[in-house]
């Protein structure tokens, strides 16, 4: 473990704000970082801080000073050979989230100024780079086949499951990992929970599309090994031989005892030229009579549906000249009775001869009848010709459907002197079907006499294959998580022990199907949402968190080498029942239970170190040497996340 990378751990958390110095809060590496203060100073927005530069999707950090003055978040981290600085910038007002961020990376980083940040990348593309630091390899969980979810891969943000407790989840009896009370989340956690706890091979993406490969490899081999033996079986070459005997390729009273007589008997066959297996009888029809026929019947059909169209089109203008010669006549005739008046220059009316300029001259009305009764004979004049034009489309369209009859019946009867053609063309049909089958016979024949080699390459295939399915089976990935937690348990078991729990003394132990631990008291399992005490559910979240870290340190797993842990001492002194403005907590036994936890904390980093980082925010200061010189900031006295200057 000594030479072994550390994975990411945070050097600096930066905030920037306009026309300020940026606001750097500084922490070591590879030991216990303490952050104490008062209430309302900023301790619990480190970690909606640190977990938004990291990627997270929605922008949680409290309403207040530090939005309202805070323009960037930026993270200084160290994987123990290279730098990396992330920045991602504060949304908008109207905004949840932004995907704008800065990153920059080498063995020694400055942190930037303001002026220095710009957009250089999103922060989907700087998680990506996070996470090949943090040492996540190419990975991928196959939900079991009744299930219907997706494929997923671990990314950082999985791994994050592990690094955050905050003060809403470090002693709620529910859940026990961080994002674990959304259940998409869950789930992927209990997906990926294998891949980080190192009971899935680190090749395994590799030895899946291996195993994908040797499948495919299997079928074809097997594929072919069948063809050779189904083609050359003794049934087949019988089955052969008597449909060679049915078409004709061979006499009809051939008979024979062996197959390998059956077999020298097709290869006769196949010695001979195709032409003569199969008879060269002129099967084509007159395709020049049916396409000549075809042609006159689409010509037939397309001037049967013009000539339909112009006598539809004469007989509406008929009918039209009808109306009008009715209408012409009716207005003759009224005309007409003109001539029972007398003949005058003068308006007047026609009954009581009294002057009136109302009625039109008589001369006019004389006018209108000539001008009618010209129009009149002009259209009795051209009727007789437009009849005679209908009488004669009426022919031509009645000779046009006598014609197709007479071409139907003429493709009739050539489509009935075809059937004997196609018949023949059926028998020499079968017959070349047969002989393809006899080559292909005869071409897999010797490779049944010398198939062992395939047969052999197919059984090994076979067992790799099952060595691979062995290896990837789900069976398999179970058993190494349950190894991997028995390992654990022990661990829990005797920190739960050292915090003196309620049920310490039997076994502890974490249960990945449900996400959290698990008391195996005589009475039988006692999960931790039944334990009851704001105690005892801190303490079973400390002591799996704790030996997961430790877990992953030790087997060098790409899960961040930091926790983060949001005031963990809360549960026994809530902070306004604090003694004094010091933050030293009373001298009682909740005293002492905060001090064996701060010890248990403090011992598993110094003895992990310099792999392991936990970062922790406190109401509490104690007065121990080993705390206070954990103690990184002080926030109180004004003192806070944001300076004074500032607001």
């Amino acid at each position: 473990m000594g030479s072994a990378p550390l994975s990411i751990q945070i050097l600096d958390i930066v905030l920037y704000a306009k026309d300020r110095h940026p606001r750097v809060l500084s922490l070591q590496p590879g030991r216990l970082n303490i952050i104490t203060g008062d209430s309302k100073t900023g301790k619990s927005a480190l970690i909606s801080i640190v977990d938004y530069c990291l990627g997270s999707g929605s922008y949680q950090v409290p309403h207040g000073v530090i939005r309202g003055h805070v323009v960037w978040y930026g993270l200084r981290l160290t994987d123990g050979q290279t730098q990396h600085f992330v920045a991602r910038r504060a949304p908008d007002a109207n905004r949840q989230s932004t995907t704008d961020a800065y990153y920059a990376t080498g063995s020694s980083l400055a942190i930037p100024s303001l002026e220095q940040l710009d957009i250089t990348t999103n922060i989907d593309t700087v998680v990506e780079r996070l996470g090949v630091a943090t040492g996540i390899a190419l990975n991928r969980h196959d939900p079991p086949e009744h299930q219907t979810r997706a494929p997923l891969t671990a990314t950082l943000r999985h791994a994050l499951a592990y690094v955050f407790q905050p003060q809403t989840e470090i002693s709620q009896p529910g859940f026990l990992f961080h994002g674990q009370n959304d259940t998409w989340f869950a789930q992927a956690i209990k997906d990926t929970f294998p891949y980080f706890l190192g009971a899935v091979e680190e090749d395994y993406v590799a030895k899946a599309a291996q195993l994908k490969e040797l499948r495919r490899e299997l079928r074809a081999q097997e594929q072919a090994l069948t063809r050779i033996e189904t083609l050359t079986s003794d049934n087949s070459i019988a089955s052969l031989v008597s449909e060679a005997r049915d078409v004709g390729l061979l006499a009809a009273d051939y008979v024979s005892e062996l197959p390998s007589e059956d077999m020298a008997t097709l290869q006769t066959i196949m010695a001979r030229p195709l032409a003569e297996q199969v008879d060269d009888t002129s099967t084509a029809i007159d395709q020049a009579e049916l396409t000549r026929l075809n042609d006159r019947r689409t010509e037939l059909r397309r001037d049967l549906h013009r000539l339909d169209d112009e006598l539809k089109a004469m007989i509406e203008l008929r009918n039209e000249e009808n109306a009008y010669t009715h209408e012409t006549s009716e207005q003759v005739s009224r005309l007409e009775s003109i001539g029972l008046l007398k003949p005058s220059d003068e308006n007047h009316c026609p009954l009581c001869q009294q002057p009136s300029d109302r009625f039109p001259l008589y001369a006019e009305l004389g006018a209108e009848l000539r001008a009618a009764s010209a129009q009149l004979a002009a259209v009795r004049r051209s009727t007789p010709g437009l009849d005679a034009l209908v009488v004669e489309k009426t022919r031509e369209l009645e000779q046009v459907r006598v014609a197709l009859q007479e071409n139907w019946d003429t493709l009739e009867a050539v489509r009935r002197s075809d059937q004997r053609l196609s018949a023949l063309r059926d028998s020499a049909t079968r017959r070349a079907m047969v002989f393809g089958r006899i080559s292909a016979t005869l071409d897999s024949y010797p490779s049944r006499q010398d198939s062992s080699d395939l047969r052999a390459y197919v059984a090994d295939l076979a067992q790799r294959i099952k060595l691979l399915e062995t290896e990837l089976s789900d069976e398999t990935v179970r058993e190494r998580v349950d190894s991997c937690l028995s390992r654990l348990s022990e661990r829990m078991t005797r920190w739960a022990t050292f915090l003196e729990l309620e049920h310490s003394g039997v076994p502890f132990r974490l249960d990945r199907r449900k996400l959290e631990v698990i008391a195996d008291a005589e009475s039988g399992p006692i999960p931790m949402s039944a334990m009851g005490s704001g105690a005892n559910w801190l303490g079973c979240h400390l002591i799996a968190h704790l030996a997961l870290h430790e877990w992953f340190v030790r087997r060098e797993r790409p899960v961040p080498r930091f926790l983060f842990l949001d005031q963990p001492s809360q549960v026994y002194f809530p902070a306004e029942t604090h003694a004094g403005t010091d933050g030293e907590l009373p001298q009682d036994e909740d005293r002492l239970a905060v001090v064996r936890i701060f010890e248990l904390i403090d011992n598993l980093v110094k003895d992990l170190a310099p792999h392991m980082q936990i970062i922790m925010t406190e109401h509490a200061d104690l007065n121990e040497t080993w705390f206070q010189d954990a103690v990184t900031e002080r926030w109180r006295n004004g003192a806070a996340l944001i300076p004074l200057d500032w607001q």
